[in-house]
């Protein structure tokens, strides 16, 4: 397994962790304050994609080394149905983020319905996007390779993000970007270290 490689991925949803805060808060600004105007609403949206994108990419880091340490078909399964749900959402997100704030100018009723088939799309997204990272949260936290808390927060976090409750919702997505950075932080922390301790191991027959 190679950790220089891993420490950089997790770099990425480190970054992708912080983005992510950020984005909740614009999405929280725009609610309150009500400006949802075309501008804000693409550059937050940008923030948002941009996020999962790089979170994405930090997860492979955290799945490797957690799988190689102490593989499970949960785990495995999981990181699938994680990675192919957030791929649709970054899709989706993409989409939102360019066409809704166009809609709500010129086609305000499509921008609040979403008539068929693009509706049925985006649920199917969020769905899956929601079964696989409270399937992955569970799965790492029962393997116990990385901190059992932050596995857990990704899990039940995203109840209180998916849960119709307005601007409360967006705490789900804080602490779901909490968890992330922490489990992200704990593998560049761990391969760091293993690389270390590699290289003073490698240094008498060098």
């Amino acid at each position: 397994m190679n950790n220089n490689l891993l420490r950089k991925l997790a770099v990425f949803s480190i970054i992708g962790g912080i983005l992510q805060i950020v984005a909740t808060f614009g999405f929280g600004y725009q609610y309150l304050l009500g400006h949802d105007t075309m501008g804000v609403a693409v550059i937050v949206g940008l923030i948002n994609v941009f996020s999962m994108i790089l979170i994405l990419i930090g997860m492979i880091a955290v799945f490797l080394y957690s799988y190689h340490i102490k593989a499970s078909l949960n785990l495995f399964i999981s990181f699938i149905v994680l990675f192919i749900g957030s791929l649709l959402e970054v899709g989706a997100a993409w989409t939102v983020t360019f066409v809704t704030p166009m809609l709500k100018v010129h086609a305000a009723e499509l921008a609040s319905t979403w008539p068929s088939p693009s509706g049925e799309g985006l649920m199917f997204s969020l769905i899956l996007l929601f079964i696989g990272w409270v399937y992955f949260g569970i799965s790492l936290a029962k393997v116990k390779v990385l901190p059992v808390i932050p596995a857990v927060l990704v899990a039940l976090s995203l109840f209180l993000d998916f849960a119709p409750l307005g601007i409360v919702s967006n705490f789900g997505s804080i602490f779901w970007a909490i968890a992330i950075i922490w489990l992200s932080t704990a593998v560049y922390k761990r391969t760091k270290i293993e690389v270390i301790i590699g290289s003073d191991a490698i240094k008498p027959n060098s």
